[in-house]
């Protein structure tokens, strides 16, 4: 198995505001992006990007997002203001050609500025609550306040909102023919630590979803076998079931040595051949009995 070489320990209570929102933002990731449009009762609009943000649930549907209090003055965020007076608020997904403007939307304007105007984002009505949403994202969120948890009270401190999805909107353009979003159309970016963001398609990858023997059924020499490392044990584990030995193909490996027969076994697994990696795992599991 592979381990990290050594680990750094660091107790949060010992530690800055500063340092300990590096901890978090450099090391949750990638985090998802929710450029937030809420309202206060005067009718004046905030557009705000969070991404201390997912999902919570789908029945029913919960979203949640998390605007901190200055680590400077305490003081609350717009978008908090706003949704405790009016219970509303939009979720538009950030796309990757929409970063220049979101970046202009994170920027401490006063609560009397309206960020479509300064970064050039297009309004687009609601159907049921009362702020809009970006007309140029893809995938949209109307949202009904479902609660508000105070996470510390203290400068720095995160206030998760929650709120009840009431409307989905997607465009047809990132829809396959079966009406799933495709991840591959819809160019969503991802936040990182620092100034770094992560456009997702350029990082999709897929996975064999099916349920697979586990860890639990591979054998111990395997387990233990310094030659592989913890991708190539999950590439093993998630065979349905073991494949049965070919004993004809397993003579062929009779004169190789047992330290050549493992890294040929990891050879097999890294080009996706693990029918013949078990063959060879047979063949390691004779010399070890």
């Amino acid at each position: 198995m592979d381990y990290p070489s050594l680990m750094k320990t660091f107790d949060p209570e010992k530690l800055n505001l500063r340092t300990n929102y590096h901890l978090m933002i450099s090391g949750i990731i990638p985090r998802p992006i929710a450029l937030v449009t809420s309202i206060d009762q005067a009718g004046l609009v905030n557009l705000a990007p969070f991404s201390f943000y997912n999902g919570f649930g789908s029945n029913p549907p919960i979203v949640g997002f998390s605007p901190a209090s200055s680590g400077r003055t305490g003081k609350s965020k717009d978008t908090l203001l706003n949704v405790r007076e009016t219970g509303e608020f939009t979720i538009s997904m950030v796309t990757f050609s929409m970063m220049d403007k979101m970046i202009i939307t994170s920027q401490e304007f006063d609560r009397d500025v309206d960020e479509y105007i300064e970064s050039g984002f297009s309004k687009r009505i609601s159907d049921v609550v009362t702020p809009p949403y970006v007309a140029e994202s893809p995938y949209i969120l109307e949202c009904k306040l479902w609660d508000i948890v105070d996470l510390g009270g203290k400068p720095g401190s995160g206030n998760l909102i929650l709120g009840k999805v009431v409307r989905y909107h997607v465009s047809d353009s990132v829809l396959d023919n079966e009406d799933r979003i495709s991840s591959h159309k819809l160019d969503a970016v991802g936040r990182l630590g620092g100034s770094s963001y992560v456009r997702v398609r350029d990082a999709i990858f897929e996975v064999n979803l099916s349920s697979g023997i586990g860890f639990a059924k591979l054998p111990e020499f395997v387990l233990n076998c310094s030659v592989l490392t913890a991708d190539h044990l999950k590439k093993l584990a998630s065979v349905v079931e073991i494949p049965s030995p070919d004993r004809d193909g397993l003579q062929s490996l009779d004169l190789q040595p047992a330290i050549e027969l493992e890294w040929l076994c990891r050879k097999l697994i890294d080009s996706g051949e693990l029918v013949r990696a078990w063959q060879v795992i047979y063949k390691i599991g004779e010399r070890c009995v």
